[in-house]
């Protein structure tokens, strides 16, 4: 994931594609979640109490509301930005093959953290993997974008990926602050 993330990042910013750059954008924060993930799982098998591990758990979703909450800001101002004609997507051959095994991968990852999730138990784990299918998709939308700029220079689709890619960034937030507020 951090392959992902950097990689994603560095290959938006270059090609000046919304989509990638936002998809980058979330793999970074699902690797942040993941690592506070970590931490809560690490605290219950330590014993922790419930009451550590349910903080902890509603302070990673607090901060994974708030991130993906600015991210989806993002996403909807650059894609204005490039809709109305001041920034223009060019093609990205290393994006296309990131967003390409990412696709793969993530639903693969997915896949192995549902199946543990239900082995231990973990609510939290299988949200994760949820978020990981969502990161799949989100995937193939930038791909979709990348492959349609560099086979037909339709630039267009760049913007348009993008506002999709907010749809799921913004019901991952939503989700976020649910779970941030249950009592």
């Amino acid at each position: 994931m951090v392959i992902e993330a950097a990689g994603a990042l560095w290959a938006g910013v270059h090609a000046r594609s919304v989509a990638l750059t936002g998809f980058g954008a979330d793999s970074l924060i699902e690797l942040l979640s993941a690592s506070i993930l970590v931490q809560r799982l690490t605290v219950q098998v330590r014993g922790g109490d419930a009451d550590t591990v349910e903080a902890a758990e509603h302070r990673a979703a607090r901060w994974a509301a708030a991130l993906l909450g600015l991210l989806a800001l993002y996403l909807i101002g650059a894609a204005a930005w490039e809709l109305f004609g001041h920034l223009r997507e060019a093609p990205s051959p290393l994006g296309i093959v990131l967003a390409a095994v990412s696709v793969g991968l993530m639903f693969w990852i997915a896949g192995t953290k549902r199946a543990l999730g239900r082995a231990l138990g973990s609510v939290a784990l299988q949200a994760d993997a949820a978020e990981s299918v969502v990161c799949a998709w989100m995937a193939a939308t930038a791909l979709i974008s990348l492959v349609a700029n560099w086979a037909f220079h339709w630039t267009w689709v760049d913007p348009l990926a993008a506002l999709l890619i907010t749809y799921w960034v913004v019901r991952e937030a939503r989700e976020a602050r649910e779970e941030a507020h249950e009592e």
